[in-house]
């Protein structure tokens, strides 16, 4: 499980929770293919990665592309679950 402190950090940007969500619906994506769906520079998508990383939620098991750690996946729907919270994706709000 990932400590509240780490999780809080990793989630606390509307950017990262807009790239999950984009992960989830897709599957692993690269950075370029998430700056193209988020219309977001490719240097801040990397930035969020390495934030998404370091808490443990993405994962790149294949080099350069980037999906959730099975872990955290909730099959058949848009959330992940971290244990003390699910994060429900399908409800983003607008940006």
């Amino acid at each position: 499980m990932i400590p509240m402190p780490a999780l809080l950090t990793a989630l606390s940007d509307l950017t990262r929770w807009r790239m999950l969500a984009a992960i989830v619906e897709a599957g692993p994506l690269q950075v370029v293919e998430l700056s193209q769906r988020l219309n977001v520079p490719a240097t801040n998508i990397s930035k969020h990665i390495t934030v998404l990383r370091r808490a443990g939620i993405v994962t790149n098991d294949r080099p350069k592309l980037y999906g959730i750690a099975p872990e955290y996946q909730v099959p058949g729907q848009p959330a992940l679950d971290f244990g003390v919270c699910l994060l429900r994706l399908d409800r983003l709000p607008a940006t």
